[in-house]
């Protein structure tokens, strides 16, 4: 026995053991705020999704009964019964691309790739679906992953997980309007990488301070909600683009949430990309919107 602490599989494993240990001391001293409130994001309900959605990128409410879901790889949407935990149908709209978002304005289902392309598919429900494309002035180095849409301006909002330029210190958003079908070029916000919501953490002030891979209005009180999938992050903002609350999510529940969604009542549902585990939709409750003073 005493031989085996002198062996090189010994020596392999201290080693393998002290590496994920300065990971995790490292993980949870520069996110620590993710867990001085750990009851501030609540699981409700969770559904786990099938295999042709482990790659889920959005998720948007229909109804009652219905989330509509896209994935990063085919063009097909998913209509997913939350009632019965199935997905009932599905619907073909374009080919085969990096599908990252999914919004609906009451009537009409749109996607949008990470390149920009947004694909408006008219009709959804019925056997002949009108589909249109519409191309932006963004291209893959703005990597687009946030889609909501905004009844209040009828728009489509796209929220970059990239900055499009290297001299660009913000990660924006941008507004495709549905009535003149026209695509603003100027953000519509900036997300700085030195935002004062983000001063206790690491690397403030860079680019991989935060990467959007989802944005949604909350429908009640209309803040902002912003998700970063890389290290699970929930930005809040309030209808002016003010950071009112920042949480890191517990990588355990939400190892890459991609989708986020509301109903009418402001339920919130939450999607997350499967990689060891299923994919999975969780219903949550988040305590405390508002900024907290830290202890």
């Amino acid at each position: 026995m005493g031989s085996y602490f002198k062996s090189p599989p010994f020596f392999i494993t201290i080693g393998i053991l002290a590496f994920v240990g300065i990971i995790y001391f490292n993980f949870k001293d520069h996110y620590k705020i993710d867990y001085d409130n750990p009851s501030e994001v609540i699981i409700k309900n969770t559904w786990k999704l099938p295999r042709e959605l482990e790659e889920v990128s959005g998720i948007v409410y229909l109804n009652d009964k219905q989330l509509a879901c896209v994935q990063d790889e085919m063009g097909l949407i998913y209509l997913y019964n939350i009632v019965i935990g199935k997905v009932e149908q599905t619907i073909e709209f374009g080919p085969q691309d990096d599908y990252e978002g999914i919004a609906f304005n009451g009537n009409d289902l749109y996607t949008v790739t990470s390149a920009g392309k947004i694909f408006e598919i008219k009709s959804y429900l019925s056997d002949s679906i009108n589909i249109n494309t519409y191309q932006t002035k963004l291209s893959p180095k703005h990597d687009i992953e946030g889609f909501t849409y905004n009844p209040a301006k009828n728009q489509l909002w796209l929220a970059a997980k990239q900055n499009g330029h290297k001299d660009e210190k913000y990660k924006g958003v941008y507004a495709f309007d549905l009535t003149s079908k026209r695509f603003i070029e100027e953000p519509i916000f900036k997300l700085k990488f030195d935002n004062p919501i983000f001063k206790e953490l690491k690397d403030v002030g860079s680019k991989k301070i935060f990467r959007t891979s989802e944005i949604a209005i909350h429908p009640q009180t209309k803040d902002i909600y912003m998700l970063d999938a890389k290290i699970p992050k929930l930005l809040i903002l309030n209808r002016n683009w003010e950071a009112e609350k920042l949480i890191v999510l517990d990588p355990d529940q939400h190892p890459q949430p991609e989708g986020i969604t509301f109903s009418p009542d402001g339920k919130i549902f939450l999607s997350n990309e499967g990689e060891w585990k299923p994919a999975t939709i969780h219903r949550v409750e988040i305590k405390n919107k508002k900024a907290t003073k830290k202890k």
